[in-house]
């Protein structure tokens, strides 16, 4: 985006700012409505069941559009008011339009998700679909697929490698992992804002860092989303952390029966136990062998570790492991990188 990149910047920030208000006065103003069309559960770690509306990411993904549907000819203005374009940047554009354009179908997935409650195949099919603008954006803008091979595989396949459909395969399955990774990590209240949020921050860390590199344009573009992206879901984790609150939380447990469990699986369960990475319990129940086991997730694992805890200070332990996952990626990036590329 060339021309005046200041001016883009302080008007995105600007409009982000008024995104995060928006955000934190609209979710209790819609309270009652999402509730009206039974859109809303019941908090199990606390005394009180009052219902608790769900799917609220709609909402600061609504405010998050609208912002940068507003914000869509900022970056031109050089070309619309003084005119210092000799062309008009028409694969900036295109890409910008993209980019809104799969962000739409994410969030529109998302809540379908929350409303129909899709099985996994369709979690995975759904994202690749809605990936497919930025696919034709990159495929009509640049189409270059030509990646640098790492330095111990330079002997065998060279300085370059060029991937040809399978770079398209790999930025597909990304979007897949991107739209599911926040939802693996979930079940207590400001988890899932709270971790996006850390993503967001490092994403913007690192975006303006790099802003004197050889890549400026690709950044700035970068901080054009990420920035209304980073307030929104901070709107959204305010009101995620007055729900976490209510009696100390212990590991959860899954219960299966016996003979449904193959024997990789069976494998997989004692040597789990064997190692206490997991507690098993085995019942009887009507002549049925049972088995129960604590789930195998990061929730349970930290709970393992440190015993019942409260939801908020949960929260934290596994946002400050977010932050060091963020610090580690800093470090291979400007670090351990030297080991493979030249820099």
């Amino acid at each position: 985006m060339g021309g005046l990149p200041l001016i883009p910047l302080l008007i995105n920030f600007g409009g982000s700012v008024l995104g995060f208000l928006g955000t934190v006065t609209l979710i209790p103003a819609f309270k009652d409505h999402f509730i009206a069309a039974k859109l809303f559960g019941v908090d199990l770690n606390k005394s009180s069941k009052q219902p608790i509306p769900e799917s609220q990411g709609v909402i600061s993904g609504a405010v998050f559009l609208i912002i940068l549907f507003c914000f869509i000819p900022v970056p031109f203005l050089s070309c619309f008011v003084e005119e210092q374009c000799k062309v008009f940047p028409h694969h900036e554009f295109v890409a910008l339009i993209g980019s809104l354009l799969a962000i739409c179908c994410m969030i529109f997935l998302g809540f379908a998700d929350d409303v129909l409650n899709l099985r996994w195949r369709h979690k995975l099919l759904l994202p690749t679909m809605a990936s497919l603008p930025l696919l034709m954006v990159y495929f009509t803008n640049f189409g270059n697929t030509t990646i640098v091979v790492p330095k111990p595989f330079r002997m065998l396949l060279g300085m370059h490698l060029d991937l040809g459909i399978l770079y398209y395969v790999y930025m597909g399955m990304l979007a897949v992992f991107c739209t599911n990774a926040i939802n693996i990590l979930a079940g207590i209240n400001g988890i899932e804002a709270g971790q996006s949020l850390v993503i967001a921050g490092s994403i913007i860390i690192f975006n303006i860092v790099e802003l004197n590199g050889d890549y400026r344009d690709d950044h700035l573009f970068s901080l054009y989303f990420m920035m209304p992206f980073f307030f929104t879901t901070l709107g959204l984790l305010y009101h995620n952390w007055l729900n976490a609150d209510g009696d100390k939380l212990g590991m959860s447990y899954s219960k299966f029966k016996a003979k449904d469990l193959s024997e990789l699986g069976a494998f997989i369960l004692k040597l789990t136990e064997t190692l206490r990475i997991v507690e098993v319990r085995r019942k009887l129940d009507e002549d049925e062998e049972y088995i129960e086991c604590n789930n195998m997730t990061l929730i349970n694992f930290v709970l393992k570790l440190i015993g019942p805890t409260h939801e908020r200070m949960l929260t934290i332990i596994l946002l400050l492991i977010q932050v060091m996952g963020s610090l580690a990626a800093f470090l291979i990036r400007y670090q351990l990188v030297r080991l493979f590329y030249d820099v």
